[in-house]
């Protein structure tokens, strides 16, 4: 059995907030004698004196202090279990699945989930990040709620384009690669080891196969793959906006300078047929793609 309740802690911390048995009292809508029962239960109760006299201001004693912090903690999480159970009844989601393309740019999709946060706190957003044609085997799967992802434009679904995302050919400023003429390139890279993005189905894939591929190394995140680079492993197929930091100081620098050798991906929108009338759903959508395309 609990010696306590959360009522009396949550008095208690109306009386050390407002200072005075009086306000607290008005701001819990309580009467003085009952707020003073309280507290004089909840000491009794715990066998420690939690509060002082200090003129006409009730203050906490060092082991109050110390107890109130952690049913603080408490009280706020108490609070959030109410607000999330109300946010049901009205018919909020607890959780929406989002699978998103790792060529999506992580300040987009970190501003837009602060944005839906701000909007509906109570419902948590679980990102799975993808590679390569991983988001369509699990867009085909229909497990998630919303799909940023690459797909053919044969793809029989509604969908919405999103994002174009410019991708260049980069190494790491020291490659040897730069001390040939731009013109002699194109032929040297067959035989730089070029850095892919690839998800685990298709590196397993290539290493049943018996098709020959150019030397590479396969990493199964894309900053895996930038920080490959960097290093000096090889060259590879970059969006611009995940290394303009990288681009800006000199550190990676595009294989060609005239830009000719850059090669665009479209990024698709897509919800899931049992989510498309949601409006939690439809808010994460605005969130995560506001200034982006047909916006």
């Amino acid at each position: 059995m609990l010696k306590t309740t959360l009522e009396q802690w949550q008095v208690l911390r109306a009386v050390v907030e407002q200072g005075s048995i009086a306000k607290a009292a008005e701001q819990t809508f309580k009467s003085q004698p009952a707020i003073s029962y309280q507290l004089t239960q909840l000491q009794q109760r715990l066998g420690v004196e939690i509060l002082n006299l200090q003129g006409r201001k009730l203050v906490l004693t060092e082991q109050g202090r110390i107890l109130l912090e952690q049913a603080a903690f408490i009280l706020d999480q108490w609070r959030d279990l109410e607000a999330r159970a109300e946010a049901l009844t009205q018919g909020e989601r607890a959780v929406i699945s989002v699978v998103v393309d790792s060529l999506f740019p992580k300040t987009q999709l970190f501003s837009g989930l602060k944005r839906f946060n701000q909007q509906y706190p109570n419902t948590h957003v679980h990102v799975k990040e993808t590679v390569r044609d991983e988001g369509i085997m699990l867009f085909k799967q229909e497990q998630d709620d919303v799909y940023i992802i690459s797909a053919p434009e044969s793809l029989n679904t509604e969908k919405r384009a999103v994002l174009n995302v410019s991708v260049i050919p980069v190494a790491h400023c020291d490659h040897p690669i730069f001390d040939l003429p731009a013109e002699l390139r194109t032929a040297k890279l067959k035989c730089v080891p070029m850095i892919q993005v690839v998800d685990k189905h298709h590196q397993q894939h290539a290493a049943d196969s018996n098709q020959r591929y150019q030397d590479s190394w396969f990493f199964t995140s894309l900053n895996s793959a930038i920080d490959a680079i960097l290093n000096q492993l090889g060259y590879g197929w970059i969006p611009i906006s995940e290394i303009e930091q990288h681009l800006a100081k000199g550190v990676l620098k595009p294989i060609f300078e005239d830009g000719q050798q850059q090669r665009n991906s479209t990024l698709y929108l897509i919800k899931n047929q049992n989510a498309r009338h949601d409006n939690v759903i439809h808010a994460l959508e605005d969130a995560l793609t506001v200034g982006l395309l047909n916006d």
